[in-house]
């Protein structure tokens, strides 16, 4: 009497996967991260603001400029967010967890210090800075500044956010500039687009993408 064959080893140990509902794929890398899509649409070198910005000192400013010459704002659009992970529930999104990456540096959050006030020698203090925040927000970002997104896809978002990067970068020929998201499992990854090099934006400035290319 003939033995009924044997299945390989991987493929009974596959087969249970392979039978149930729902199974589409074998890879579990992803299971617990979401994946941001983006794509680098502008590098900016001076932000003007259509309403003069009040600050503490009893002054205000229309625009503001890099400490340093070669200093610019990267301005992206968050083109989706894929939160289909089978242990991912849900999803921060916050505008200040994303960081620029650069040839060993990262670049957040605006930090005192470093920009220019105006064409004057004055610079941005730990009091300016949150009033000049909401001010550059309001010339280039769309979308909200933070969210939670349930599990599921969310296309078609165009979400902009600007990420100051206060110096020149060594070897940078203005190329797709690499996001990374602090705090959470997120892949974060770029179409390939480079950006738009743009002299000035906000009042009286040139116009910034604001969708993502197909």
């Amino acid at each position: 009497m003939r033995k009924p064959p044997t299945f390989p080893l991987l493929l009974r140990c596959l087969l249970p996967c392979l039978l149930a509902a729902g199974c589409t794929s074998v890879d579990t890398g992803l299971r617990n991260t979401v994946v941001v899509h983006y794509q680098h649409v502008a590098n900016v070198h001076r932000i003007a603001f259509r309403n003069p910005v009040s600050l503490h000192r009893n002054e205000s400013i229309r625009f503001v400029q890099p400490l340093e010459s070669q200093g610019f704002w990267a301005v992206f659009v968050v083109c989706s967010v894929d939160a289909t992970g089978a242990n991912v529930p849900a999803f921060y999104y916050d505008i200040d967890r994303f960081r620029v990456q650069f040839g060993g540096r990262r670049f957040g959050p605006l930090r005192p210090y470093t920009l220019r006030l105006d064409d004057s020698i004055n610079l941005n203090t730990r009091t300016d800075t949150a009033a000049i925040v909401d001010a550059i927000a309001a010339e280039i970002h769309e979308g909200p500044p933070s969210q939670v997104f349930h599990h599921g896809f969310y296309p078609n978002l165009d979400y902009r956010f600007a990420i100051y990067v206060p110096q020149g970068l060594t070897d940078y020929a203005g190329e797709e500039l690499p996001l990374r998201y602090v705090g959470s499992d997120t892949m974060v990854l770029g179409n390939g687009t480079p950006p738009s090099d743009i002299p000035v934006a906000g009042a009286d400035g040139t116009g910034i993408t604001a969708r993502c290319r197909p």
